[in-house]
């Protein structure tokens, strides 16, 4: 029995015209310039940094001061491209420059490359290559080359963000926190069944991404990606949280439509496997399979970036607080001040992830060298190394949740090399 008669009924009355991959690459290209502005306007001070006190974390280190100005212009140049691109009758002219100040940008500060910045980073540089498409005498299936691998990058964002989630810390601390913020209490009878729930919702968002590559299967992932985003959204919504990645979760449903929608070609067909000849952007999907589809299963030994690999929302990040004695609190900014809490101890915490929330509104980059990049300013305060500590609670593992704590003193952070205090094996429960 073939799959189409087999959808459910508002799925067969549900018409959207069938368009050419021309007019799919260009309203991908409005989507994305869109939400791109929304996401900077979301988060303006990690972009312009104004009356910013969280710490840069510059890809490379002991950047002179002088460059957050030219951040604040780069910035500015940035937001003036990607608006000129979208009321542009040839946009994609300028897709160069965006992906070029977009890279300046994340040098300067690697929070800036958070994952919605590295998906709209790698479709718009893909989308830069249409300029070829004009002149080339095969420009047909280079434009085909173009739609695939832009429908790879989405196909393998929702398998490797549900890969992700397959862990214990997913089931038992992200889902229901998430729905405590969003003001769903579950009860307690309840509780013993939410990995189960969390295993089932992690699979079925990895099994999308997989049943967006088969033609068979197309049309209902399309569906539940939708749903899938809607869910998240309205979750976000009630609960006020993370509004940056609001217009992500809506570009995200426009994205995944325009791609795949009435979409009827393979997405694994000899064009994507056969030798391309010297043009480059024919070889746009095989790059894609490697950066996208390879490169994330390597973020498990720790040698791919996690937000370079699906990992938001996953639980499978490791949780930064900097402990602080009470002098060093009372110097802090004030949005840096009004996150810090006391333990049962009565020591002074400072919550990394929070810090980072309040004062740009996205999540610090969740990587150890960036972590030491954000304690060492707080060292700047101190008399004596001990009296500021970066304390990590290192990627849980995925079976029981139990984790490793790194501690570093001023002395470990001012260090060029990594080097790690004491640690201690505990269980997360």
């Amino acid at each position: 029995m073939r799959l189409k008669s087999s959808l459910p009924s508002f799925l067969k009355t549900f018409h959207l015209p069938q368009l050419e991959t021309s007019s799919r690459l260009s309203y991908l290209q409005f989507a994305l310039v869109g939400a791109y502005i929304c996401g900077i306007l979301f988060s303006a001070r990690l972009w312009f940094g104004l009356g910013r006190s969280f710490p840069r974390t510059p890809l490379v280190s002991e950047m002179p001061d002088f460059l957050s100005l030219a951040e604040y212009v780069l910035s500015l140049l940035l937001l003036a491209v990607l608006a000129y691109s979208f009321f542009s009758g040839r946009p994609t002219r300028y897709l160069v420059s965006v992906t070029i100040l977009t890279l300046l940008l994340v040098v300067l500060d690697l929070t800036r490359l958070q994952p919605w910045v590295y998906q709209y980073f790698l479709t718009l540089t893909v989308l830069a290559f249409l300029k070829s498409a004009t002149t080339d005498a095969n420009q047909t299936s280079v434009a085909n080359s173009i739609l695939f691998a832009n429908q790879l990058i989405v196909a393998f964002l929702y398998f490797w963000s549900g890969i992700q989630k397959l862990n214990w810390s997913f089931g038992n601390e992200v889902l229901p926190g998430l729905l405590e913020w969003a003001g769903i209490p579950v009860p307690a009878s309840y509780l013993p069944y939410m990995s189960r729930m969390a295993l089932a919702f992690a699979g079925g968002e990895a099994l999308i991404g997989l049943a967006l590559i088969a033609r068979r299967t197309r049309r209902i992932a399309v569906v539940l990606a939708v749903a899938l985003h809607l869910a998240v959204l309205g979750l976000l919504v009630i609960a006020r949280n993370n509004s940056v990645v609001w217009p992500w979760n809506v570009a995200m449903i426009i994205i995944v439509v325009l791609l795949f929608w009435k979409f009827n070609g393979p997405l694994a067909e000899k064009l994507v496997w056969r030798p391309q000849g010297s043009n480059f952007t024919k070889h746009l999907p095989k790059a894609v399979i490697v950066i996208c589809g390879l490169a994330p299963a390597l973020s498990f030994v720790g040698w791919w970036d996690l937000n370079l690999s699906g990992a938001l929302y996953s639980g499978n990040a490791p949780v930064p607080v900097i402990h602080i004695s009470e002098r060093i609190g009372e110097r802090l900014s004030v949005t840096a001040r009004s996150q810090v809490f006391k333990t049962a101890q009565g020591e002074s915490m400072l919550p990394v992830y929070e810090w980072s929330m309040a004062e740009l509104n996205v999540p610090p980059y969740p990587e150890m060298r960036a972590f030491r990049q954000v304690g060492r300013p707080v060292c700047a305060y101190a008399e004596n190394p001990l009296e500021v500590e970066l304390i990590v609670r290192e990627r849980p593992l995925l079976i029981d949740g139990s984790y490793t704590v790194t501690r570093l003193n001023c002395q470990h952070l001012s260090a060029r090399l990594l080097s790690r205090g004491s640690e201690i094996k505990v269980k997360s429960f």
